[in-house]
């Protein structure tokens, strides 16, 4: 991921074709906006008006992100139900981009007219444990059934023999979007451990919760509470930082 500061502006390149942050000052807003989503902040905390603001958040979107509903739905507004999907999904891969800057961002919805209030608990944090190596994690969700195992801190492995989901799904309008498109780049990355009936036939190694859900059944849903040992105990119970 390209990270260059110029100036008074970071730019920021997504891995896996999720587009393209600018951090800028005021100053610095694109001239051409309709391509963009624009967010302003003051910090790290997103504002609805410019004259909040001391700095701006430009969004360049996978293309099947509309920068509008983008803006939209993080400014609070009500939004179609499958475009508030699309768009949680895609904050779900972003975030940890944006929590190592200080951002992260959600809804104003979510916490508007709440100011005394304790504030929402930050995305839940694993932590790896040697004491699961040996523990097998099971998957039987939406088409898919395998046998996983938390090797060590940035390594899974999907066991030989187990069934992937077969079916892309896809969005409304019959396009593929960029999480299912970024599942298919790693089945293609393995494609050689990938039978024709969709069965491994070797060992896959992946870095993260993250990519096993993606590769197994095209995401879409929390793969920490997916995966479960043989009492039926998430490997989010087992893992979960205190």
């Amino acid at each position: 991921m390209a990270n260059p500061f110029e100036h008074n502006r970071l730019a920021l390149t997504f891995p896996d074709q999720l587009g393209r942050l600018v951090i800028s000052d005021l100053l610095d807003i694109p001239d051409d906006i309709s391509t963009v989503a624009l967010l302003y902040c003051q910090g790290a905390c997103l504002v609805k008006s410019k004259s909040e603001a001391d700095r701006v958040l430009s969004f360049s979107l996978p293309d099947d992100i509309d920068p509008a509903y983008f803006t939209a739905y993080l400014l609070g507004e009500t939004l179609p139900a499958n475009q508030v999907n699309l768009i949680k999904a895609y904050l779900d891969q972003i975030n940890p981009f944006l929590d190592r800057l200080g951002y992260t961002l959600t809804s104003l919805s979510d916490s508007t007219q709440k100011p005394t209030k304790q504030k929402a608990p930050a995305k839940a944090q694993h932590r790896f444990s040697k004491t699961l190596v040996d523990t097998p994690f099971y998957v039987d969700y939406d088409g898919a059934k395998a046998e996983v195992y938390w090797v060590k801190r940035q390594e899974l492995v999907i066991k030989k023999g187990v069934s992937l989901k077969q079916e892309t799904p896809l969005n409304k309008d019959g396009s593929v979007g960029f999480s299912q498109k970024f599942a298919l780049t790693l089945r293609q990355e393995h494609a050689d451990a990938i039978g024709s009936d969709f069965k491994t036939t070797a060992d896959i190694q992946l870095k993260s919760v993250n990519e096993v859900g993606h590769l197994l059944f095209f995401a879409g849903t929390n793969a920490w509470l997916i995966l479960k040992d043989k009492t039926g105990k998430t490997l989010d119970s087992h893992t979960i930082a205190n």
